[in-house]
């Protein structure tokens, strides 16, 4: 394989934003690889909560490693808070990060491309464009693969029924479906079974949807098909939101999993019933993105990549870490799939990552999150725990006393969240 040129962002260049930047040469070796390395490499795969955050903190830790965080995105899109965006309270703007602060602050290389396969034998990550990059450690935060195969009629129709579950086009699409639709119409909503990605997620966003339904869409309701038995996070604070604020709007159905769905007329089919809707929003079941299952990190007949609870090394290769939402949770332990802790596995990963590849034994793990959830475009809610490694069971498991709910909605939690927000994306990307 031969490469010519690729968006690619080298060691000490000066940033000024990520969409700004644009096609740099480089050379390719004659096997194919792309370039060699100039000493101890660690490879980060995915530029999200986990990837971004690892690639910094290896840098922070051992200026002396070479990462090259490989990302096919132009920007950074937040999921967490991109519900906002759905509910009418915040822009994509708002939620869109460049990644030059990695590059200009920490000497992170970037390159824009997309990843094709994993030889974790060779030590090579192989790319879209042509050619290979070599690794001494691998850091994969790929996320997760919507199993939209899982419901019938719904990849041929994905369009019509968006599952707006990776801040992107999807979101404002959704968005842009809630405002043309008339006043009076129905919005249906379907939550797939645990575990995916963000267990608060889709009550956020069933709780923002019914605010700007009752806002500005009056007489329209909103039809929940849940998979699940019931909430499955916060459910009592979400519950009792919804009884005093969105009563006659939100239609909750638990124990119904959408089976099929028909684009042709907009309708949700679940083994009991069936809603004809204006406005779909289908999350379907989930898994470990498609690249872990490739590359032989996934046994047969599972959904998430194992893990080693105390470093995050793959149980199935040597030198990989596999973080954030590819994660078995079987296997790591009582922990959500949540961003917050997507970024405490990065900076678990490049701790170890850096005492590994300097003859040292990786430091003792922990972890941290705190979720917060909007009720309202006013209100909200949190849930906040530390997590600590259990030497008995070898798992993660949270730390006694450390953790709770809030007591109740309040504005205050609101703004503690947009707080939150702007402290991690600088926490991961500048």
């Amino acid at each position: 394989m031969t490469l010519t040129r690729r968006r690619f962002i080298a060691h000490g260049t000066a940033g000024l934003g990520a969409l700004a930047l644009g096609h740099l040469p480089l050379p390719a070796l004659a096997q194919g690889e792309i370039m060699p390395a100039s000493g101890k490499r660690v490879v980060v795969v995915g530029g999200g909560w986990g990837g971004a955050t690892a690639a910094k903190y290896l840098r922070m830790q051992d200026p002396g490693i070479e990462v090259v965080l490989v990302e096919t995105g132009e920007v950074f899109r937040s999921c967490p808070i991109s519900n906002w965006v759905i509910g009418g309270i915040r822009t994509m703007d708002d939620i869109t990060v460049g990644y030059d602060g990695l590059v200009a602050h920490h000497g992170v290389k970037l390159m824009r491309d997309t990843v094709t396969g994993i030889d974790t034998a060779a030590k090579t990550v192989s790319v879209e464009s042509g050619g290979f990059l070599r690794y001494d450690r691998l850091v994969l935060s790929p996320g997760i693969t919507l199993r939209r195969d899982a419901i019938a009629g719904l990849e041929a129709a994905r369009e019509r029924f968006p599952a707006a579950w990776k801040a992107g086009p999807e979101t404002q699409l959704l968005r842009d479906r809630l405002q043309a639709m008339a006043a009076g119409g129905t919005v249906a909503l379907s939550v797939p079974p645990a575990p995916f990605r963000c267990p608060p997620g889709p009550y956020e966003r069933v709780s923002l949807i019914a605010d700007y339904l009752k806002r500005d869409k009056p007489g329209s309701k909103l039809v929940v098909f849940d998979a699940n038995q019931n909430i499955i996070s916060k459910g009592a604070l979400f519950q009792a939101a919804w009884d005093e604020l969105y009563a006659g709007i939100i239609d909750y159905r638990p124990d119904h999993a959408v089976t099929r769905v028909d684009g042709a007329t907009g309708t949700l089919y679940t083994d009991f019933d069936e809603v004809t809707a204006e406005v779909a929003n289908v999350i379907p079941p989930q898994q470990a993105n498609r690249l872990v299952h490739d590359a032989g990190l996934v046994p047969e007949g599972r959904q998430w990549a194992p893990v080693k609870p105390w470093d995050f090394t793959s149980t199935e290769a040597d030198a990989v870490h596999v973080i954030g939402d590819a994660t078995d949770g079987s296997v790591v332990g009582a922990v959500p799939k949540s961003g917050f802790v997507a970024n405490s596995m990065g900076k678990v990963a490049a701790a170890a990552a850096v005492a590994l590849l300097n003859g040292r034994e990786a430091p003792r793990p922990s972890l941290a999150n705190t979720c917060y959830s909007l009720v309202s475009a006013e209100e909200g809610i949190s849930v906040t725990a530390i997590y600590d490694y259990d030497d008995a069971t070898g798992k993660i498991v949270a730390v006694e006393g450390a953790s709770g709910l809030s007591p109740a909605r309040t504005a205050l939690i609101k703004r503690n969240a947009e707080d939150w927000a702007q402290a991690i994306w600088r926490d991961m990307l500048a």
